[in-house]
């Protein structure tokens, strides 16, 4: 079976191809990369890796590749938004392979800016006449190369404070991306699997209970500064204003950060083995590492 994974020297990805070397050592897989994509981080796992370069955005990409080799099977991790590209080649192929592809549960957003990529991306899936497996995490965790909490925890260790924007009681459930790469790879070893999964991690949590954990793993107070929804806003659209795309926060994240984020994910227990770690237990392991890295203080 040949297969074609995208996305592959990111955090998912790498993790991956590192579960997938010790069930299949050796074995031959093709990776789509971008041509700056820094395969240093994959350069070293038991597999014969052949190169595609290319963008998971493009059709000339996909056509490029069909012309040279079609996969049995597509592990999509790069971009959702990529999907409609990807299913309009596919279209034209008399073959049709199986896909596993990363979404979000994003997607549940009720603000239209954030989630109308992903429903549209998910609607032209739909459509697919080949088999598909979706796999929706919620925010994920876990290293250093992640892009949230982080970024949270620098902070905290730096400054010993969090601002938190309104209530501060919205419910997050963030999964480890080691918890992820393993589904992924349950996933592809059950080619009878079909349709969409949540993943959450295995801990349900207040924004400000995440906190308190924080400064808990940390071993020093993380203080909770109150500030007003309407302030976290203004702030937000005002740098959005004078900075553009380089602003450190927008109005929306502002936004959703009100909104609650857990998500039952009892199908992905049922079909593809998926018990997560708690998030104690995750966010143990990623201080740690950081650590070790001597990103926060020891």
């Amino acid at each position: 079976m040949s297969i074609l994974v995208t996305g592959c020297t990111g955090l998912t990805g790498g993790l991956f191809l590192n579960y997938f070397s010790q069930v299949f050592p050796e074995r031959e897989l093709n990776c789509l990369v971008r041509p700056n994509s820094d395969r240093t981080t994959i350069s070293n796992v038991n597999l014969k890796l052949n190169y595609c370069v290319g963008d998971s955005s493009t059709i000339e990409t996909w056509e490029n590749i069909f012309s040279n080799f079609i996969p049995d099977t597509i592990i999509h991790l790069a971009q959702l938004r990529h999907i409609p590209t990807i299913i309009s080649c596919l279209n034209k192929l008399e073959k049709i392979p199986r896909l596993i592809i990363i979404g979000t549960t994003g997607i549940y957003s009720q603000y239209n800016e954030y989630s109308q990529d992903y429903k549209i991306a998910e609607s032209q899936l739909q459509t697919y006449q080949g088999s598909y497996c979706l796999l929706r995490p919620t925010m994920i965790y876990g290293s250093h190369r992640d892009k949230n909490l982080h970024k949270l925890i620098k902070f905290c260790d730096r400054y010993g404070f969090f601002p938190v924007f309104g209530a501060g009681d919205n419910l997050v459930q963030p999964v480890h991306a080691d918890d992820l790469a393993q589904t992924i790879l349950t996933a592809l070893q059950r080619p009878h699997i079909q349709g969409a999964y949540d993943l959450s991690g295995g801990t349900v949590v207040t924004f400000r209970e995440l906190l308190t954990l924080v400064g808990k793993l940390l071993g020093k107070p993380v203080r909770q500064i109150s500030l007003p929804l309407n302030a976290g806003i203004w702030s937000a659209t005002l740098l959005e204003n004078i900075v553009k795309e380089r602003s450190p926060v927008r109005r929306e994240q502002i936004l959703r950060l009100q909104e609650d984020k857990a998500y039952p994910h009892d199908a992905a227990q049922r079909d593809l083995d998926f018990f997560p770690r708690t998030l104690e237990e995750g966010l143990r392991q990623e201080v740690e590492l950081m650590r070790s890295l001597g990103m926060i203080s020891s």
